[in-house]
């Protein structure tokens, strides 16, 4: 079963006008990778939630990415942030860290039944932090109908729901989209549609690298993922002049001004961020090195944290990423 984010995307890429894949640049990169022998960052066990119980592993991935998005804020709001163990936490991992906190402190309240139920007090009191997390309302009406699905549907185990998929990502991801709300990462582009999937895409990969590729986190089709267009992956490959901006765009997003949710900019950031993965990663074929796109994904994820760019990441307020 094909993959429609490449299929999609790659029409966008060839009409693109704002955005421009830099073939050179993506040699030049790949050739520096194989000289330090670059590797895939093992995965984080520290800043998410471990457990011998598959179920109540399952069941923090899948509300950790049904709320994995816009952590961003423009001053003079200050960025949400966590305090876990003397430590200052924003961003992604000061959401792992806050659910991984609940499941271990109330493993009896870590269930799809439980927050089907929740309150928006008892919401508001597992994510507080200081600053300000953007879509606050919309995270509390995304979990409550993640999980009444499971309730509902699976008798709140999503183990019932991830082998149905049969350890395939071709037959995951779509189930995912069709079933659980708003995780249909989709948008219209000259008419057409056109698919990033990217909390989708994300949440299968987190499974199986939480379960290292084994038991319900085993998949046959690990080639099936794209990379996760999101905001971090274009910043850096902009800064590494991978992706070239025009100069309206790149105004706009050093003013930080917001690039809307659909719009032909924000899809054409994102294509030609899957897309140049994708030759990135077939640059490195034929040099020896072989990744999935997924795990280029995370190698510049991780980079994206450490480096400091020369441009700030595009601001789009949404739920998708």
């Amino acid at each position: 079963m094909f993959n429609p984010v490449l299929k999609t995307t790659s029409k966008v890429v060839s009409q693109s006008k704002n955005v421009r894949i830099n073939y050179k640049k993506i040699q030049e990169l790949a050739k520096e990778w194989v000289k330090e022998n670059i590797s895939t960052p093992s995965w984080d066990k520290d800043k998410h939630f471990e457990s011998k119980d598959s179920t109540l592993m399952l069941t923090y991935f899948i509300i950790l990415d049904s709320l994995n998005f816009c952590f961003w804020t423009k001053p003079p709001q200050k960025k949400w942030y966590i305090f876990y163990k003397g430590e200052k936490y924003d961003g992604y991992f000061a959401l792992s860290l806050t659910l991984k906190k609940f499941f271990e402190d109330f493993p009896q309240k870590a269930n799809f039944n439980y927050f089907s139920k929740i309150s928006f007090k008892e919401f508001s009191s597992i994510f507080r932090g200081e600053g300000d997390l953007l879509f606050f309302k919309k995270r509390y009406q995304i979990l409550k109908s993640v999980s009444h699905v499971f309730t509902e549907k699976y008798k709140s185990n999503p183990e019932n729901f991830i082998f149905l998929a049969n350890n395939q990502f071709s037959k995951l991801i779509p189930k995912i989209v069709k079933e659980l709300p708003y995780f249909d990462d989709i948008y219209f582009f000259q008419g057409n549609k056109v698919y990033f999937l990217k909390r989708a895409q994300i949440l299968g990969g987190d499974i199986m690298g939480a379960f290292n590729n084994k038991g319900v986190g085993y998949f046959k089709d690990p080639e099936y993922l794209t990379a996760f267009a999101d905001y971090k992956l274009p910043q850096i490959l902009n800064h590494w002049q991978v992706l070239e901006y025009s100069k309206k765009l790149e105004d706009k997003i050093k003013a930080q001004s917001i690039i809307s949710a659909g719009s032909r900019e924000e899809i054409e950031i994102r294509s030609c961020t899957l897309w140049a993965v994708e030759y990135l990663k077939q640059e490195l074929k034929k040099l020896g090195k072989n990744f999935y796109s997924f795990q280029i994904d995370w190698i510049l994820w991780n980079r994206a944290q450490k480096e400091k760019m020369k441009l700030p990441y595009h601001l789009t307020k949404t739920i998708y990423y």
